[in-house]
This record gives structure tokens, C-alpha cells and sequence, in this order.
């Protein structure tokens, strides 16, 4: 029913303001969640190459119809149908933790995992923009760009399924992200598939930010108006970006980096004296952020690699720093440097050992 057919069809006067309130007592009118766009990168890439100008709200929300229809919304999501996403993304496991949370059969077994427990922090677009978010230090993980910091693989390619297992089993130390081991295994499960669901969400939704824009100038990006050719030409281009996407998650473990087993004496006073002159040295040059005597007081005006983009480098350690573009829409949270580990409380991402 079109929006104008149903605000003709609601009581008046005295009536109406009754119903109204009774509905919204009993939740009837809570808005359904949605996916937030990506603002930001929107407004990132519009500054490398030119603005949309008089078709920007179009565009956006052609990107939001057809993620939609690829990936559902976060009360019914679904998978499209791009060869090998079934096997980096287990659908029982997404509809387990997808939705609002409440119990699904007589063993107690939970729907909406994700939001119970990861939403308040991650947001409910894994955008790390949940209602907790600007409390914490670091930011909560921001999922849409497909990089997970604390993994096993080559560069920024995406983590393996065990990496995530380990996080939420381990928690990250010196963050807020806190351990899950408490869960059952496959509600852990259930959890890796939907991080991985909103990875691949949001690397399409910059996927497609990044194609608009190239489109010539005056084309609008999926014109409902434009030729059968020129739409069966655009929905080839997004399958074929979206496959190379998933197949990036497919190949994960093949890109994960062989760590070698340490020398019979690497305890030994040669090999702590060797390690001595690398840190303090320029080939590993951990003293930088590290300082002199390891406790973590070197550069303390440095920014994490994917948020870097975003920022104005000239005014490196200011709350200046956040580029005024992006403040207008509340859609990046205010720039917040990393904090280097004091290597003397014995916090390390793997382990004491």
C-alpha cells in the first residue's frame, strides 16, 4: 500500500489520537532496524574524483535498494546468489544470528545472537558505530571494509574463520572486546558467519559507491529508465564485483602467513641482544611507537591504516585532525589516535608467551 493510501486510511480526531498512542505503547510503530549507508566513503570518493551533484540522492538509493535485494535487511537478511558465498557464509548460521533476539526452539537455542551481544558495540551495520562505541578506546571494529586487525592472513586480505573463532573465544586483550567462550560453539559459529555477512555487505556497498562514480557524467548509476541493454550490462558488473569480493573470503586460508618455529636459542643472551639492536634499530624500529624503554610513550599522534583515509594528515594529534566534510552527517566518530601496547604489562595479541 503506497504511503499516501495509509495515512488516508487512519481514523481522525479524537479517535486517532487514541490509536496512535495505544500503537505505540505496544511497540507496533518501533521503526524496523536498518542497514546504515556509508556516508563517509561516499563523501571520500566524491573528494578523489567529482561530486554527483543533483543525482546523489538518487544514486544512494538505488546502492540501498540493491544491497537489499542482495543482501536482505537486519531483520530478514539472505545471501545472493554469487557462486561460493554458501561456503564462506553458512545461511542457518546467518538466520541464527541475524534479527531481534529471542528464544527459536524448546532447548533455549537464541535468534538474533548478533544483536545481543556484538550490536551495542559494532552497530547494527558492524560500522563500529553501536551506541557504546564512542565510550570505548579503541573504537569497536568498523566490519564493512573487510579488514580485521588480530588475524592470520597476508596484508588486508580477510581473516580466516578461525581467526574470528579466536577473538571471540580469547577476546582481545587492552580492548574492550571481551572473550565469548561462555557461548556454545556453534552460537560462536553462528556469530563468525554474520561478521563475515556484514564484511561482505559493506565491501559491496563500496564496491558499488566506487562504481557509480564512474559512470559518465549525467548517467545515473541503475536508471530504471535506461535501456534492457544497459541494465543487463550493470547487473553483470555487480555479479562479477561481488564474486571477486566473495572469492577474497573464499581463499583465505590459502593467504595465511607461515609462521616459522623460533630457533633452539632464541631465550639465549645472543638472540636477546640480536633482538635488542632490531627493536631499537631502523629495520624494526619498534622504539618509534614503542619508545626506549617499551612503555608505550613514542608517537602517540598515529592513526590506524583504514582510518587514515579519512583524516587530514597536516594536522597530525588534533581534534582538528577530523576533515570538516565528514562532520556534518555524524557518520565517522571523531578521530581517536591508537594507543601503542606498554610492552611491560605483559598485554601482547598472542599471548605472554
Amino acid at each position: 500500500m503506497k504511503l499516501s493510501k495509509r495515512i488516508s486510511s487512519i481514523p481522525t480526531g479524537l479517535t486517532a489520537i487514541v490509536v496512535v498512542y495505544a500503537l505505540s505503547m505496544t511497540g507496533c510503530f518501533a521503526p524496523e532496524p536498518e542497514f546504515r549507508f556509508n556516508e563517509a566513503y561516499l563523501r571520500l570518493q566524491e573528494s578523489k574524483s567529482a561530486e554527483l551533484g543533483e543525482n546523489r540522492e538518487q544514486v544512494k538509493q538505488n546502492i540501498k535498494d540493491i544491497l537489499v535485494g542482495l543482501y536482505g535487511t537486519p531483520n530478514e537478511p539472505h545471501l545472493p546468489p554469487i557462486e561460493g558465498m554458501a561456503e564462506v557464509v553458512d545461511f542457518e548460521n546467518l538466520k541464527i544470528a541475524a534479527g531481534k533476539t529471542q528464544s527459536i526452539d524448546e532447548d533455549g537455542t537464541r535468534q538474533g545472537l548478533y544483536r545481543e551481544h556484538c550490536a551495542h558495540c559494532h552497530g547494527i551495520t558492524g560500522d563500529g558505530r553501536g551506541p557504546t562505541a564512542e565510550f570505548l578506546n579503541p573504537y569497536p571494529r568498523d566490519y564493512r571494509e573487510g579488514v580485521i586487525k588480530f588475524k592470520s592472513t597476508i596484508g588486508k586480505m580477510p581473516p580466516t574463520d578461525d581467526d574470528l573463532q579466536r577473538i571471540l573465544h580469547e577476546g582481545i586483550p587492552g580492548t574492550a572486546m571481551p572473550s565469548f567462550r561462555l557461548l556454545r560453539s556453534f552460537e560462536r559459529e553462528a556469530l563468525v558467519d554474520y561478521v563475515r555477512y556484514l564484511s561482505i555487505r559493506g565491501q559491496t556497498e563500496r564496491w558499488l559507491i566506487e562504481y557509480a562514480l564512474e559512470l559518465e557524467e549525467g548517467q545515473v548509476a541503475w536508471d530504471v529508465g535506461g535501456s534492457d541493454e544497459d541494465q543487463m550490462l550493470m547487473k553483470s558488473d555487480i555479479e562479477e564485483g561481488v564474486g571477486q569480493i566473495v572469492a577474497a573470503h573464499l581463499t583465505a586460508l590459502e593467504n595465511q602467513i607461515v609462521v616459522p618455529e623460533p630457533p633452539a636459542d632464541w631465550e639465549s643472551a645472543e638472540s636477546i641482544a640480536h633482538g635488542r639492536e632490531l627493536f631499537a634499530g631502523t629495520v624494526a624500529n619498534c622504539i618509534k611507537c614503542h619508545g626506549l624503554t617499551a612503555l608505550g610513550d613514542g608517537v602517540v599522534n598515529d592513526y590506524d591504516d583504514w582510518t587514515k583515509p579519512y583524516y587530514d594528515p597536516t594536522t597530525a594529534g588534533s581534534v582538528e585532525k577530523f576533515d570538516a566534510k565528514f562532520a556534518p552527517d555524524h557518520t565517522l566518530l571523531d578521530p581517536r589516535p591508537i594507543r601503542p601496547r606498554n610492552l611491560r604489562m605483559n598485554v601482547f595479541r598472542g599471548g605472554r608467551r
